[in-house]
């Protein structure tokens, strides 16, 4: 049946049967310069970026949501159901990654569990243990739940099912493409062997941009077809059409060892609340609702604001929250810092603040909640903190760390690109306007 899709729907893309039918043929190139690290994709990562953009193009979950809300089995072969004191869960036949490699409950296994000790470890609290099914090489068995509810935690994009040994520097997954990495940037490939079906575009191809105004240079001259963060640098560009998307993340001030008494839980979010929007909309952060905090400063010890340094847009951040937050005796300066050292720093704690990226699961409170304390640390995401209330401060009050805001994807396309405005890169196919 799965061959049987494909073949209908390229059939139908290469003749005039598609346009009879209201969907546009398959094809197009996307190019884009992204002010984020390119150098691997990780569908589990809580704290990257490009992951949140593209991860979900690389690996499917075993659920999904639509549009309306509705879960439904993805890579799955049906919802779960109840076996003695457990659910049953079992993975479709015949599945094969972007890369050729067939699936099985080793790999839903591997996923899962690896999941659970980076972003997903959250949503996928309720369900340990997890265990094989001893009587289907496809089936898995999980904590007993409402069969609806541990459907809709394994529908989370951090939950995807990637093969055994996954590496983020060779990614690969049952998703509408297939990911390699190149010397700068990402090269995604239409994956014909797609669970879902196959792409509708042809390729994405994603490069790093040095700085905030690359992107927008690189649109104006036509080398790329979206503009990040802006709509153009000198002139505009004939055709484009203004983008302004869903939210996909935060951007989060975190405190270390070396704050002292100022690195105590809350204290990040009191200094940020401090902060007019208008001092950070340019970058590209939403910041929380205003509060009417009076304005404060920085009041440890002269410090660094770490970024990571193939974070152009976190950078710029970072210096931007430097000049509005320090003051004399108490400087703060902006520090990019390769991610060997930024990694060390932040598993021992050597450090006064950082900026750091967090991914935004879902428009619910629950998921910033996991999402939050996961950035933190994954073993706080599976019990995090009681939070009485549903404003994020209420999460951030007992975090050592505070959301300087949230972050869209926003700038500009080009207009003849349909599927850019949803950021609906991986659909199948497109109907016409």
């Amino acid at each position: 049946m799965k061959l049987g899709r494909r073949a209908v729907l390229a059939s139908l893309a290469a003749s005039g049967g598609a346009l009879a039918l209201g969907r546009t043929p398959y094809g197009g190139r996307l190019r884009i310069a992204l002010p984020w690290p390119t150098g691997g994709l990780d569908p589990h990562a809580i704290d990257d970026a490009s992951s949140a953009l593209f991860g979900e193009l690389c690996a499917d979950s075993l659920y999904a949501v639509d549009s309306g809300g509705r879960v439904y089995p993805a890579l799955a072969d049906g919802m779960p159901e109840t076996t003695g004191k457990q659910l049953s869960i079992r993975l479709r036949p015949n599945l094969v990654t972007a890369r050729g490699r067939p699936l099985d409950a080793r790999d839903v296994l591997f996923s899962l569990n690896r999941a659970a000790t980076r972003g997903g470890s959250g949503p996928l609290s309720a369900l340990v243990p997890l265990q094989a099914d001893p009587k289907d090489p496809l089936g898995i068995r999980v904590s007993a739940l409402p069969p609806l509810r541990a459907a809709e935690l394994l529908a989370f994009p951090v939950a995807g099912i990637l093969p055994r040994g996954f590496s983020p520097k060779l990614p690969d997954g049952t998703g509408p493409f297939r990911v390699d990495l190149q010397r700068g940037g990402l090269s995604l490939q239409r994956n014909v062997s797609a669970a879902r079906g196959a792409a509708f575009l042809d390729s994405i191809h994603v490069r790093s941009a040095p700085d905030l105004s690359e992107s927008l240079r690189a649109f104006e001259a036509g080398e790329t077809e979206l503009a990040w963060l802006g709509q153009y640098l000198h002139k505009p560009r004939a055709g484009a059409v203004k983008l302004h998307g869903a939210p996909f993340g935060w951007v989060v001030l975190f405190s270390g060892d070396d704050a002292g008494s100022w690195g105590a839980p809350g204290v990040a979010q009191r200094l940020l609340d401090g902060i007019a929007s208008a001092q950070l909309t340019h970058l590209g952060v939403e910041p929380l609702s205003a509060v009417g905090a009076a304005a404060s400063s920085w009041g440890g010890e002269p410090a660094e604001i770490l970024a990571p340094d193939d974070a152009p847009q976190l950078v710029a951040i970072a210096r931007q929250l430097a000049s509005v937050l320090g003051r004399p005796g108490h400087e703060l300066r902006a520090a990019a810092r390769p991610a060997l050292e930024l990694g060390y720093r932040i598993r021992t704690g050597r450090f006064a603040l950082r900026v750091g990226f967090v991914r935004r699961l879902s428009s619910s409170f629950e998921s910033a909640l996991w999402s939050l304390t996961a950035a933190v640390d994954p073993q706080l995401a599976r019990k995090p903190p009681a939070v009485s209330g549903s404003g994020l401060r209420r999460i951030t009050r007992g975090l050592r760390a505070g959301i300087v805001g949230q972050l869209r994807i926003l700038g500009a396309y080009d207009g003849g690109l349909m599927h850019v405005a949803q950021w609906e890169l991986g659909a199948v196919f497109r109907k016409r306007p």
